[in-house]
């Protein structure tokens, strides 16, 4: 039996894991639920999962609960034996401390957000190796990568592409990008997910940020990394080797597969997701992406280049920006005009992260923020 700490367990993608861990109860028990203030869902899952704890960042309501865990509480958790497998699914940058201590200690770690590793990537990837940590990535793309080059060198890989639908606009001319609200942009055509991931496919930063993840978890060179839209959103990435071959990993877009995958890994366990029926397959498309109409592309191949903390620059922009355009206070497009802002300001004053640790990091995304933050008063409606 493998106790787990689902971190993020209200969203999506905790809620997915939880569903596999149900159909799995012999193998897997949940110790500890985490999230940041939905307190009405934590208590029914708590309910559900009778031996587990909760921390909530937010506490409004039930500060009394016994179930309830302080901050040190829960990082002693993690220390201990008591945990094996720790799933990250908290949205944003939030997540990075959890994640870098879990990693500290050694544990399994299956990481669906991808923003701490887009942060600190080499930071993290670094302190895994020391610890002996797992780290197992669970959303689609890079669990799907994972999958295809297991038991194969880093140097047989010619190219790796991330697919992706394209979100609701990859056929919308950009002439009409000014008319676009954040109902129309959260009207994803293939996942079910929170509101600041479905924004970040809308505008595609997803797969900006998906890159640099990539970059830092496969240990790639970035002109071997690639993105590309299909539309029915079946293949979740390609993996091109040195002799011409291709594996191309399919699945259904349920996120069940990807949680069941790093949870069993290396075996395969129940997730209770039908599979696909090639029978009734009538299309499998792709179509490349057009960057003009999606700057985000070229965003991350530029944060990449610059190095010296720039992808931190870029993903604290990119919440800052989202954030203001579902508050309906910016437009669609002023999110690629803040973020571009911010970078090429990073760039003027030659700002770079000149010492790499936790404390290092959280504090130079704040300064990152604070920018974006300034110069978002030029895009205010």
């Amino acid at each position: 039996m493998q106790n787990v700490v689902v971190l993020g367990s209200t969203g999506s993608i905790g809620k997915s894991s939880i569903e596999v861990i149900k159909k799995n109860k012999d193998k897997f028990n949940i110790v500890c639920l985490v999230a940041k203030s939905n307190e009405e869902l934590i208590l029914d899952q708590s309910k559900r999962h009778k031996n587990s704890k909760i921390y909530l960042e937010n506490p409004k309501r039930i500060k009394s609960s016994k179930k309830l865990i302080e901050k040190n509480e829960l990082l002693e958790l993690i220390s201990s034996k008591d945990v094996d497998v720790v799933i990250a699914a908290i949205s944003g940058s939030d997540g990075l401390e959890l994640i870098h201590h879990s990693i500290k200690n050694g544990k399994k770690i299956l990481i669906a957000n991808k923003e701490p590793l887009v942060m600190a990537g080499a930071f993290l990837m670094n302190e895994a190796r020391k610890s002996g940590a797992q780290i197992i990535p669970i959303d689609s793309e890079h669990c799907s990568i994972h999958q295809s080059i297991e038991g194969k060198t880093k140097d047989s890989i010619s190219k790796i592409t991330l697919t992706c639908s394209g979100g609701p606009f990859h056929k919308l001319s950009k002439s009409k990008f000014k008319t676009i609200t954040s109902n129309n942009a959260l009207q994803h055509p293939i996942w079910k997910m929170g509101k600041k991931i479905t924004i970040d496919s809308a505008t595609l930063m997803n797969k900006a940020l998906e890159i640099i993840e990539a970059k830092h978890l496969f240990d790639l060179d970035q002109k071997k990394i690639e993105a590309i839209i299909h539309p029915e959103g079946l293949i979740h990435s390609l993996v091109e080797f040195n002799d011409g071959t291709v594996l191309a990993s399919m699945a259904l877009p349920d996120m069940k597969i990807s949680v069941s995958y790093g949870l069993g890994f290396p075996k395969s366990i129940k997730n209770g997701v039908a599979k696909i029926n090639f029978q009734e397959l009538k299309n499998l498309s792709f179509k490349k992406i057009d960057r003009k109409k999606f700057p985000s592309i070229d965003f991350a191949y530029f944060a990449l280049k610059y190095g010296k903390g720039m992808p931190i620059i870029l993903n604290a922009a990119n919440e800052v920006a989202v954030d203001l355009f579902l508050k309906n206070k910016i437009s669609f497009l002023s999110i690629y005009d803040l973020i571009s802002s911010t970078l090429n300001y990073a760039d003027r004053s030659n700002m770079n992260l000149t010492s790499v640790s936790l404390s290092s990091i959280i504090k130079f995304n704040q300064e990152a923020r604070d920018i974006a933050l300034n110069y978002s008063s030029k895009f205010i409606k």
